[in-house]
């Protein structure tokens, strides 16, 4: 039995993450805000036509999207006919408004778009690759589905993944990690971990069975540094638009100038530098068609900004960021005209790209998501 096979049987037995839907909408999933998603990657943009949720389970992503849009159009598809199923029976229960379309299709499948329709302004994948052996395959069928202008967000395990560590840890104990078999050996055993780890997880004795069939025990896992997967990106045609843990990384390093030797690396390349020093447990990027053409900076409408005479001090509360720039006269009024129109005013950037300190600030900006680059297909 392959792996792709194997993977599939443990969420057939076990579809993920369950089906209790109270909990599973009051967890209401762990993707980055919609606002993130739309201002790093889809910036300028309204809310999208069509969403597209890729590897979807139980549904508990489309739910949670179903209620922030609920005009759009969702599909959610997952290869777990049996999870599909639950997917469909929860939302008959949940009744979250406009139907979702549940269809059971392989991510990995070439011929993905003529199956599930393309044209999607948004697509997500989250905690899915992870478990894929070929993630590049997944990621090339994804790209022929989206529409000119849109975005995929992604959510990966990274090598600073707690499960890169636990599952040797418990082969040492001789549990078979590769199938969940000895539950309750394996629950007593995650409770000493638990009272010796504080991470990403949580408190993993006491999470359900089908997230421990998935999350620690399972036949292939996929846990990689953020060059690693920028790799699998970059080669599948996709940029790095932003990471969620970007700004707050970059604020950081940003005090006494120390961000100065990444200038300028263009954000993908600047999160995997900083991630090569801390290796961050979960990744959620937010990614454009490589052959789109970048057509200006465009405000997020991630930050307030309150004006100074000579500075101009922003906050962020959904990245958890705040920081100061002085500014002159001239670029003080730019920037108040940037964060009051739909999209940008014409030539606002040359104040900032006449001289090395500007055009320093506007990778800084770029970075902590103040602004970010529209793309358009080509």
């Amino acid at each position: 039995m392959s792996s792709a096979e194997r993977i599939k049987q443990v969420y057939e037995r076990f579809p993920y993450p369950g089906n209790d839907l109270e909990a599973l909408l009051r967890r209401g999933g762990s993707m980055p805000a919609l606002k993130c998603m739309q201002g790093i990657g889809r910036p300028g943009c309204g809310a999208p036509r069509r969403v597209l949720v890729a590897g979807c389970g139980t549904g508990v992503e489309a739910f949670v999207l179903r209620r922030q849009l609920p005009k759009a159009e969702i599909v959610a598809v997952d290869f777990s006919p049996r999870s599909i199923a639950v997917a469909r029976k929860l939302e008959r229960v949940a009744q979250v408004g406009r139907a979702i379309t549940f269809q059971v299709a392989d991510l990995t499948d070439a011929k993905l778009a003529k199956k599930i329709g393309g044209d999607f302004d948004l697509i997500t994948c989250h905690g899915v690759l992870s478990y894929i052996p070929e993630p590049a395959r997944a990621l090339r069928a994804l790209a022929t589905c989206l529409a000119s202008g849109g975005a995929l967000y992604l959510g990966v395990n990274g090598a600073g993944h707690p499960t890169t560590t636990l599952r040797p840890w418990l082969q040492s104990f001789g549990i078979d990690v590769s199938e969940m078999k000895e539950e309750r050996r394996l629950r007593t055993l995650l409770q000493l971990w638990d009272a010796l780890h504080d991470d990403d997880l949580g408190e993993l004795s006491t999470m359900p069975t089908s997230y421990l069939a998935g999350d620690v025990c399972g036949a292939f896992f996929n846990n990689g540094s953020l060059a690693y997967w920028r790799t699998q990106v970059r080669h599948s045609g996709w940029d790095v638009a932003g990471t969620a843990i970007l700004p707050a990384a970059l604020r950081l390093v940003m005090d006494g100038g120390r961000e100065r030797p990444l200038f300028p690396a263009e954000p993908g390349e600047v999160a995997s530098r900083l991630d090569a020093v801390r290796p961050a447990g979960f990744h959620r990027m937010m990614l454009c068609r490589r052959e789109s053409r970048e057509t200006a900076r465009i405000w997020t409408g991630l930050y307030t900004v309150k004006y100074g005479a000579r500075a101009a001090h922003f906050f962020s509360a959904t990245l958890g960021v705040r920081f100061e720039d002085k500014l002159t006269a001239p670029q003080i009024a730019a920037l108040k005209s940037l964060a009051t129109k739909n999209g940008a005013p014409e030539g606002w950037e040359k104040l900032w790209t006449r001289n090395d300190a500007g055009r320093r600030m506007l990778w800084r900006w770029t970075g902590l998501g103040v602004v970010s680059a529209q793309f358009l297909g080509r």
